[in-house]
């Protein structure tokens, strides 16, 4: 129990540096030595089940008794944490229905045992991968509720970590541009308070988010991405670095097709396309929103058709992906 803390900082260097394997290895470690089962794979079938159940216990368990039931138990606790963190590393390293098998064990954690800090985040995670359009009522009650739980706890660490979530996931219901403006500000929440990691995930998610709604002008968002990718040369994620690259070579193929904002520094097909690397539905949705706007229709089709071929693309995207291909 004593050298927990300094295995979830391990964990959280590895993150940030990107040795996500290392980082995924170590957290199921602690997480089988807490008494939580890590399975190498989980079949889809599998999840398909547990989400349905995961909200079904929700909707019977979600009440104010069970908001004033504390998680007692240090060791569910810690289970919490570690697997607060392999979600992280699962979500670039796995495939999608094993982040979703990890999300429902620590909501049906909380919901048997009660909340505990990361609690919230838990929820809020679950509702941005199970929203559709045909739920997303439903699903928006129990990300406004995390939301809520969150500040009742006043989680001042994790609330950055919480409003990522929200804006990957329902805050997507509202518009891509107060996304990109809120993200923003988590951003800049997340650094001044130490938590380095996810402020960049935000950095990154708000620049996406601006790219596909047209949020701010060109060349200012061509700015801002180069202030993040600088300080990137002092909190070295390089996670976010190559999600920046991929959107400054968008942005600054729309300014000028990079005739004189273009710089070295690239992502490329071969930083991507080793089996399961999840930027490569990054790198395939700015490959056909990037064709389509300059022209290249047959490029565009394409890089549609490479898209469709990936296992569970991120669902508000995929629609992105299926107007424009319908243009």
């Amino acid at each position: 129990q004593d050298k927990l803390p300094a295995y979830f900082l391990m964990v959280q260097i590895s993150v940030a540096q990107g040795h996500l394997r290392e980082a995924y290895t170590t957290c199921s470690s602690i997480l089988t030595q807490l008494g939580e089962t890590v399975p190498e794979t989980v079949t889809p079938e599998m999840v398909g089940s547990m989400i349905p159940e995961t909200l079904n216990m929700y909707t019977e368990v979600y009440d104010d008794d069970w908001l004033g039931k504390k998680m007692e138990d240090s060791t569910l606790c810690n289970a919490m944490k570690f697997y607060s963190i392999i979600l992280t590393t699962a979500h670039f390293i796995k495939p999608s229905h094993m982040v979703a098998y990890f999300i429902c064990k620590m909501v049906q954690l909380s919901l048997r045992h009660g909340v505990c800090q990361y609690t919230p985040q838990a929820l809020m995670i679950l509702s941005s991968i199970v929203i559709r359009f045909d739920n997303a009522e439903f699903i928006r009650r129990i990300a406004k509720n995390a939301m809520l739980l969150a500040e009742r706890f006043d989680l001042s660490d994790e609330m950055v970590d919480v409003h990522l979530h929200f804006h990957r996931g329902a805050g997507q219901l509202d518009s891509y541009q107060l996304c990109a403006t809120q993200l923003r500000k988590s951003f800049a929440s997340g650094l001044s308070s130490g938590n380095a990691n996810i402020a960049f995930f935000c950095a990154g998610q708000g620049v996406q988010f601006s790219v596909i709604s047209a949020e701010k002008d060109l060349i200012s968002l061509l700015q801002e991405i180069d202030y993040y990718r600088n300080l990137l040369e002092i909190y070295k994620s390089e996670l976010t670095k190559y999600c920046l690259l991929c959107y400054r070579e968008t942005v600054s193929t729309f300014i000028d097709k990079g005739k004189t904002t273009a710089i070295e520094a690239k992502l490329t097909f071969a930083d991507v396309s080793d089996p399961g690397n999840k930027l490569l539905e990054m790198f395939y949705f700015h490959q056909v929103f990037k064709n389509y706007w300059i022209g290249y229709a047959e490029r565009c089709d394409h890089y549609v058709q490479r898209y469709g071929e990936l296992s569970q693309p991120r669902h508000f995207e995929a629609y992105i992906i299926k107007f424009y291909h319908g243009l």
